[in-house]
């Protein structure tokens, strides 16, 4: 193989392995989680958790909440609430904060902090889109959650 060549190949086989990644991401059938979609794509939501059960049991008093599945759930002053819980700003954590009866993101450094209402709409970015909101009933000590 000629220098010019080898350096050509080298190029074109170093600038696959650099970009790669980059273009499948884009790709309409790429595998990118959705953080929008509490953590699957394509996946549905629908389980039922026991509040009779001590690891669900922060949802027996309102104020109380866990996550499951992808979905945070909370039990609030006017019910059971569920949402996606991954951040669509880059997919951190998402919590119930109960003084404030909202879902705050976990990631509160610099430029971070995404705060979003019961119903999942985002009130204080940079989130660029609503959580997803999962119904949720009650019977008995089971609630289930699904979409």
């Amino acid at each position: 193989m000629k220098r010019k060549e080898f350096f050509t190949t080298l190029g074109i086989s170093a600038g696959t392995v650099m970009f790669a990644p980059f273009l499948v991401s884009c790709s309409k059938g790429s595998s990118v989680v959705d953080p929008g979609t509490g953590g699957t794509t394509g996946g549905t939501v629908d389980f039922t958790l026991d509040l009779s059960l001590a690891a669900n049991s922060a949802l027996m008093a309102v104020g109380g909440s866990l996550t499951n599945n992808g979905v945070v759930i909370a039990n609030t002053s006017s019910g059971y609430v569920a949402l996606a819980s991954a951040c669509t700003h880059q997919g951190s954590a998402v919590l119930y904060d109960s003084t404030n009866n909202r879902f705050n993101c976990s990631n509160t450094g610099g430029g971070h902090g995404s705060q979003y209402a019961l119903n999942g709409a985002v009130t204080a970015g940079p989130a660029p889109k609503a959580l997803k909101l999962y119904n949720t009933t009650l019977t008995g000590t089971k609630l289930r959650v699904f979409a």
